[in-house]
């Protein structure tokens, strides 16, 4: 097969995020925070707030964590943990009713994290075939494929892991490759495992800085489809997901990715940051094509950087409708030009924040670590239109799918109808 017949059909089995707002309402939410991590809800409205009765239903999770829920046909998945008995579980929910319909338990030692993380951080990603989740125990990283139904299919153990805060990571699916990002404080890495059988198609080795959090991006650039790393020890990497060859490269992001990159248009953006709040955001033009031969590696440039003073740490930007919202740690929200990095507004929500923002029916959501959605309006003008209270502490981003949008807190998920 040609490289650019392998790269046609790549594209087609890839998640690629639908420019048009009323098809990201008929599709799944395979991934955290949706098809390409772009976080676009579609258009349908939902309510700007509600109370305790308008949920639709609610059900409470075998065990803790942050883990972000997913939707696949009607059904939900997120992962969860008991730490006191050393369990962790990936549940599956009916979106209807939010009934369980299975609970898988994996037993096993509980590693150290810092205490705003769990050991149910990183969020299940899900296609055709599965569902896969990765997590971290005492001797190492592990990557687990289940069936649909929650019958076990694989497990791939991909050697030691070390990082201070813990781990919470998570996967991408491109075509029929589960991309696994494997940085840490110890030998980091990127690997390409088969979705159907769990073996390694391809390891990149990475060198290793302050541990990163990133997921990775799936996007196709002029007919090509690129997988986009955040790392502080690599900045931005375009790696062909053929065969893990990276195509780019620009050393931009000096302090450790907990956020992940997003596409904005021809722009890829990321931040970086601590908990000090010196961060950066960076801006880099998409190169197109791959590289080759005569320039195996091209330093894309860089569109735009903005400083600690409007970039977040934690939250992930969100692009939609040609302005890029940046939600901060800290509680104040920036909505910037993505074509020139121009500040458009700035407004204080307040709270503190590590969920990252979607867009939906004209609105951007987040929900605050204390578990306050916060509602504001899209577009020029900053406005807050609504705060609800989910009654416990919330880390995970909402899902969208089949009409309903889905919060996680620690410990429940709950369930809200769209306007009628």
């Amino acid at each position: 097969m040609s490289p650019r017949i392998f790269a046609v059909v790549l594209v087609a089995l890839c998640c690629v995020v639908s420019s048009r707002a009323g098809a990201a309402e008929a599709e799944p939410w395979p991934r955290w925070r949706g098809r390409d991590g772009a976080g676009n809800g579609g258009g349908r409205a939902f309510p700007r707030y509600w109370t305790e009765r308008d949920w639709a239903w609610t059900a409470t999770l075998p065990g803790r964590g942050h883990a972000s829920p997913v939707i696949w046909q009607g059904r939900i998945f997120t992962a969860s943990a008991d730490e006191g008995a050393g369990k962790r579980f990936v549940s599956c929910h009916r979106l209807a009713d939010g009934r369980l319909a299975w609970n898988r338990e994996i037993a096993g030692p509980i590693e150290r994290h810092h205490a705003q993380n769990s050991s149910a951080s990183g969020s299940v990603a899900v296609d055709d075939s599965g569902v896969y989740w990765m997590w971290a125990v005492s001797d190492g990283l592990r990557v687990e494929a289940v069936a649909h139904d929650g019958t076990g299919r694989w497990r791939a153990e991909l050697g030691p892991y070390a990082g201070e805060h813990g781990f919470g990571a998570t996967p991408a699916v491109c075509g029929d490759l589960l991309i696994v990002p494997d940085d840490q404080d110890g030998q980091s890495a990127v690997v390409a495992l088969e979705t159907a059988t769990g073996r390694e198609r391809w390891r990149l080795r990475r060198d290793s800085g302050k541990t990163c959090y990133a997921t990775p991006l799936v996007i196709e650039v002029e007919g090509s489809v690129q997988v986009i790393l955040a790392s502080a020890a690599h900045g931005l990497t375009g790696v062909d997901p053929r065969d893990g060859r990276v195509l780019w490269e620009r050393r931009c992001l000096p302090k450790r990715a907990v956020s992940s990159p997003v596409r904005a248009g021809p722009l890829v953006v990321a931040t970086c940051g601590d908990g000090g709040g010196d961060n950066t955001l960076v801006a880099l033009r998409l190169p197109g094509g791959a590289g080759n031969a005569v320039q195996p590696r091209i330093e894309p440039a860089v569109a735009f950087a903005l400083d600690r003073s409007v970039a977040p740490y934690v939250p992930t930007p969100l692009h939609v409708d040609d302005r890029l919202y940046l939600w901060g740690d800290r509680g104040v929200v920036t909505c910037v030009d993505p074509t020139t990095g121009r500040v458009i507004w700035r407004g204080r929500v307040g709270g503190t924040f590590s969920a990252s923002p979607i867009a939906v029916g004209g609105t951007i959501r987040n929900v605050s670590a204390d578990g306050e959605v916060v509602v504001i309006a899209a577009g020029d003008v900053f406005e807050v239109l609504g705060r609800t209270p989910l009654g416990a502490e919330c880390r995970a981003t909402p899902a969208v799918a089949g009409g309903r949008m889905v919060f996680r807190t620690v410990d429940r998920i709950l369930a809200l109808d769209a306007t009628p």
